[in-house]
This record gives structure tokens, C-alpha cells and sequence, in this order.
């Protein structure tokens, strides 16, 4: 239980971090904002590790026998933020973390089946679904602002 509870609150703080770096965006630019989110990230990391008795481990040395595809991730999650902010910033946030939500669960199928060999139509079904429910929103979204643009003039 406390997993399924974890997993909520991590997804309350990806959406807030979501729109606290579309404002840093909107302030800095996308990518220079994206660098201010990932300084912070990297003192606050490195505060953690010391703080947790964890800082002898952390050195040149032992950064260099880690495979250099592991620091993949770090160039990933920046790009995927990159990307975020800018389509936070044309879409807003409901659509943004719904398409984010749809590049995940596509991802995960992908790779499930790339390093596992499963595959489960009900799965891509489902992840159609969710394309089906945002082309749906923007349209009703576009519908709403056409009335309104109509309305002022």
C-alpha cells in the first residue's frame, strides 16, 4: 500500500516541478531554465549524499567504473525536461502530463518488449485510449476558445 501511495505523491511532485519549470521557462528560457532545475537538483543531491554518510563513496575514481550508458539518463531527463516546458508552455498542463504520461506508458512497452519479450495488446490499447481522450479534450478545448474569440469580437 504505502507503493501505490509513494507512487501518487511522486506524481503530485512531477506535475508541480512540471509547472514550477514552465514559469522558470516563461522567466529564463526553456533551456537555461532546465539548467537552473538541474543545479538545484545536483546541490540538493550532493547534500543528500554527504548527509546520509554516503559521500565516500562519490569520487572520480569510482564515477569512472560506472558504465558511461548509465549517464544516459542524465542527458535524457534533461531533454524530456526541455521538451516538457516548452509543451507546457503552448498546451498547458493537463495536456502536457497526459502526452508525457502516453511517451512513458509507449516507452515502457517498447522496452518491456526490447528486454523481456512481453508485449500485451491491452496495453497499447489502453495507451491508444489515452490519445483518443486528449485529441478529444483539444478539440472541445479548441471548440470553447473559437466561441469565445467570437464572443469579443
Amino acid at each position: 500500500m504505502i507503493y501505490y501511495i509513494v507512487a501518487v505523491c511522486s506524481g503530485m511532485l512531477s506535475s508541480m516541478s512540471n509547472m514550477v519549470n514552465t514559469k522558470a521557462g516563461e522567466c529564463f528560457g526553456a533551456t537555461k531554465g532546465s539548467l537552473i532545475n538541474y543545479w538545484g537538483a545536483s546541490v540538493a543531491s550532493l547534500i543528500l549524499i554527504f548527509a546520509t554518510g554516503n559521500g565516500s563513496d562519490f569520487t572520480l575514481s569510482y564515477m569512472k567504473t560506472v558504465p558511461p550508458l548509465f549517464y544516459l539518463g542524465s542527458v535524457c531527463g534533461l531533454v524530456a525536461l526541455v521538451l516538457l516546458v516548452i509543451g507546457t508552455q503552448k498546451k498547458g498542463s493537463s495536456a502536457s502530463t497526459i502526452l508525457l504520461l502516453f511517451g512513458q506508458l509507449l516507452a515502457t512497452i517498447i522496452l518491456d518488449y526490447l528486454f523481456f519479450g512481453k508485449f500485451h495488446i491491452a496495453r497499447l490499447l489502453g495507451i491508444f485510449l489515452i490519445l483518443v481522450g486528449v485529441s478529444w479534450k483539444e478539440k472541445i478545448m479548441n471548440g470553447i476558445k473559437q466561441e469565445e474569440e467570437k464572443e469579443l469580437a
